[in-house]
């Protein structure tokens, strides 16, 4: 069992002013027991997630769970 510390409302502040994040928006999870997730969306040709979005990140004690190519997008699902 995992407790939950990240504040996923601060990062999804912080996260979008970042030049590379072309949208950030908290996501429920339902099929998930619930969770809710921060869903990072990186602009067109991003290939990685950048180190001032992970600073961002971790300063909301927010980890990555998952980061995959969505088209020309980066998907990156914070929790």
């Amino acid at each position: 069992m995992s407790i939950q510390t990240a504040n996923l409302e601060a990062a999804a502040e912080a996260v979008p002013e970042h030049p590379t994040v072309y949208d950030a928006r908290l996501v429920d999870r339902r099929d998930q027991d619930g969770r809710r997730v921060l869903e990072v969306v990186l602009g067109p040709q991003v290939d990685r997630v950048p180190p001032g979005v992970l600073r961002a990140l971790a300063e909301a004690d927010c980890g990555l769970d998952t980061v995959q190519s969505q088209g020309t997008f980066l998907v990156a699902i914070a929790e």
